[in-house]
């Protein structure tokens, strides 16, 4: 939310080791290379949710006071709240190109399994066995997309009617999240 960028040297770090980690996977392609990599982008995941919480801390608790005080809100702190409750699911959702893709191939493999179930023969059924693998492997990433858009959508719906029971239930929430970064 700040108005100019200040790079961050550690950030900048975490990210060259994820690149390198993510080539090393790419080389190697074993399941202990993607292994860690999945661990090396988690905890870079860790480390920007907790710079973002440090970025944001004044807005929010200027936020915070707002919102005991019963005053409404700022377009400004209105903005902060969104991008640390929802800012990632927001930005995922908006970046995320692969939805129709993995649509289609849902699609296309539940078909070939409707038309692959008639035949019962080994190779057959081992044919199957591989689709359904395939077709369960899509459904995950579909499901995690529509749980983020569903994330955002219920903020939009809770900010925009905030009662003095939702401030209170927000003001608690906002200020686990400034206490505990890794939350």
């Amino acid at each position: 939310m700040k108005d100019r960028f200040m790079p961050n040297p550690k950030l900048t770090e975490e990210a060259d080791i994820l690149s390198q980690t993510a080539a090393n996977a790419l080389n190697n392609r074993t399941p202990e290379a993607f292994e860690s990599l999945e661990q090396c982008a988690n905890h870079f995941a860790e480390m920007l949710r907790e710079v973002q919480q440090a970025d944001l801390r004044p807005q929010v608790k200027a936020a915070i006071h707002h919102l005991e005080s019963g005053r409404p809100l700022t377009p400004e702190e209105q903005a902060a709240i969104r991008t640390l409750l929802v800012g990632d699911a927001e930005r995922y959702v908006a970046l995320e190109n692969n939805f129709d893709d993995w649509a289609g191939e849902l699609e296309r493999l539940t078909d070939q399994i409707s038309r692959a179930a008639n035949a019962a023969d080994d190779e057959n059924l081992a044919n199957l066995r591989g689709m359904i693998k395939d077709a369960a492997r899509l459904v995950p990433s579909m499901r995690a997309f529509a749980e983020e858009q569903r994330r955002v959508e219920q903020f939009d719906r809770a900010i925009a009617g905030l009662d003095d029971a939702n401030r209170t239930l927000l003001v608690q929430l906002l200020r686990e999240m400034l206490d505990k970064p890794t939350r």
